[in-house]
């Protein structure tokens, strides 16, 4: 390959939802790591997507181009989406290949999702080499499909059947790679207006919020109200904010902190620090901050998700002692409630959970997606 004559290293591609922008943040910031500058990389994505709020304050360069996914149901908007994208996604590839002409980048990084397709089409057709990356353990068909002609396939999990897969970890985000959530708990408290002796839970649906874990966490408050040591901190969701029946935040009888909801969190350092027990869905970006920071996690994997991948994305922690499975087929607000005390309240079976989640997180806090990278954009075509 002969090298460009472009300061573009890489081109990062993907998007649509944050569980894919959250992983091509995090490889920008392990290439940064690896002594590439910020502005030697490009981010690609959907116009459409989370990226559009996401990637702009990070001071990363992109471009956003009208891409669309495929929609499942049958509505009209949605059927009249799926006629349309066709000639959309046409158009996307036109505008990758014209940008990645333009660029001339060594390596194309692919984080999955429908925002990704014209890009990496685009360099298979351009010969620059692609390298996917499959963090779920189930992958998507994005990521299937592209690690057919990927120079490499960086996967998070072993065993793999994907074609050229390398074990590198999942891409986590710097601050998470990095913290003591120990060292940082009294300060992460303080910034919360959270007791330092509270036994302290967060809840959170994942970036778009979960109705079921809202109704079960209403439940949990009131089962903890007459518990002045408790507090739960509550991720809803911006769509749920106004639907939960509960008052924004509450106060124990002794004006301590029992309860508080957001509806997001850009600072998830500061919930992981600052919580004793975290309850979350099963997104891989979830399973992989759980364990790299090392929290104690109830695990509750959103039953519908493509292929159950959420389910088998938990099992690979909670088969390992690493967090506490509950199912939501099986999930009633009792059950969920009782899990939750027993575990603010049994101080060894936290930091047992705790420790083997943070072993198992190793792979990701010591992850060689930067090397890898960096050898296929050395490799020929």
């Amino acid at each position: 390959m002969v090298a460009p004559t472009s300061t573009t290293f890489a081109v990062i591609t993907g998007g649509g939802t944050s569980g894919h922008v959250v992983p091509a943040i995090a490889i920008a910031e392990l290439l940064v790591d690896a002594g590439h500058d910020l502005s030697s990389l490009h981010y690609v994505g959907s116009n459409r997507g989370a990226e559009v709020s996401m990637i702009p304050a990070l001071g990363l360069a992109h471009t956003f181009l009208a891409v669309d996914g495929l929609q499942r149901g049958l509505s009209v908007s949605k059927v009249k989406r799926n006629v349309l994208m066709v000639p959309t996604m046409l158009s996307a590839l036109g505008a990758a290949k014209a940008l990645l002409k333009q660029l001339q980048p060594q390596v194309v990084i692919s984080v999955g999702g429908y925002a990704s397709i014209p890009t990496c089409r685009a360099a298979r057709k351009l010969r620059i080499p692609v390298v996917t990356c499959s963090y779920d353990r189930r992958p998507g068909l994005a990521t299937s499909l592209q690690s057919r002609y990927a120079a490499v396939t960086a996967v998070a999990y072993s065993p793999s059947k994907l074609r050229n897969a390398v074990v590198t970890g999942a891409p986590v985000r710097r601050n998470l790679r990095t913290a003591d959530v120990h060292a940082l708990r009294n300060s992460a408290r303080d910034s919360l207006g959270i007791s330092a002796s509270a036994r302290v839970a967060v809840v959170m649906g994942g970036s778009l919020g979960s109705a079921v874990l809202n109704s079960a966490t209403e439940h949990l408050v009131q089962s903890l109200r007459g518990t002045e040591h408790t507090c739960v901190i509550h991720i809803a969701g911006e769509r749920f904010m106004n639907s939960v029946q509960l008052p924004v935040t509450l106060h124990h009888g002794n004006g301590s902190l029992s309860y508080s909801r957001i509806a997001y969190s850009n600072d998830m350092i500061t919930m992981y620090a600052a919580a004793d027990v975290v309850v979350c869905r099963a997104g891989a970006s979830t399973i992989a901050e759980v364990s790299t920071v090392g929290v104690c996690a109830v695990i509750v994997p959103w039953k519908d998700a493509a292929e159950n991948h959420q389910l088998v994305n938990a099992k690979w922690l909670t088969d390992r002692g690493g967090a506490v499975l509950l199912e939501e087929e099986n999930l009633s607000a009792h059950e969920f409630s009782q899990l939750v005390t027993e575990l603010l309240r049994d101080d060894d079976r936290r930091a047992a959970i705790a420790s083997r989640a943070r072993e198992l997180g190793e792979v990701h806090r010591q992850s060689s997606m930067a090397s890898v990278i960096e050898h296929a954009a050395q490799a020929q075509p």
